[in-house]
């Protein structure tokens, strides 16, 4: 993001966000990204966070450092759930609801739900990030391993499901902070032109 930012990159798609990892309330494990999405002016297409990170502080995290948040709609109608990486609900409300990539340009960081043909179901996600976090702890990796090993037992346990997921999103992730760079570059020729 900071390389972005100095390349004068107004916005930056990428797969996914870090978070609050799960028990960061005793291990204090928040990923940096999150602080620096509060300092670095860069916008940011993603899918959300990791699945098996706690989401509700993750956004909470956001939010005190003063981090907008929205989700793509993506055709969906009525309340949007804040995707989770690899599956498009995450059984948490999206702060903010995002129509399309010009109501985006004024944003900070979008979350765009994975490309619903390539969606793992939320039930089944949730069943497999259990297992992968259960697993986790029973071998005693914590801290700088935790991420990894949890990322290697969803690919095994998803029989590689998850990483043609997580292809998927990120190819969605460029096309869409495409078109929102487009709008944002139009806002900002708008409002050249409005004060030339």
């Amino acid at each position: 993001m900071i390389l972005a930012h100095l390349a004068g990159i107004k916005v930056f798609a990428t797969g996914g966000l870090g978070g609050v990892h799960r028990g960061a309330e005793s291990s204090m494990d928040i990923s940096a990204d999150l602080t620096e999405l509060g300092r670095t002016p860069v916008a940011v297409i993603s899918s959300g966070c990791k699945s098996f990170l706690d989401i509700p502080r993750t956004l909470e995290y956001l939010e005190t450092q003063g981090v907008g948040v929205g989700t793509f709609a993506d055709g969906r109608e009525g309340k949007v759930e804040f995707p989770a990486f690899w599956t498009r609900e995450s059984g948490i409300p999206s702060p903010t609801i995002i129509e399309d990539e010009q109501s985006a340009a004024a944003m900070i960081i979008f979350a765009n739900p994975v490309p619903s043909q390539h969606s793992i179901p939320k039930t089944q996600m949730d069943a497999i990030l259990a297992q992968a976090i259960l697993d986790a702890e029973k071998s005693g990796c914590t801290g700088s391993n935790n991420t990894p090993f949890i990322l290697a037992r969803i690919r095994d346990l998803t029989g590689g499901q998850s990483v043609r997921a997580n292809r998927a999103l990120i190819d969605a992730n460029v096309v869409r902070g495409t078109k929102v760079a487009v709008e944002l570059s139009r806002l900002e020729k708008d409002i050249e032109r409005a004060d030339g």
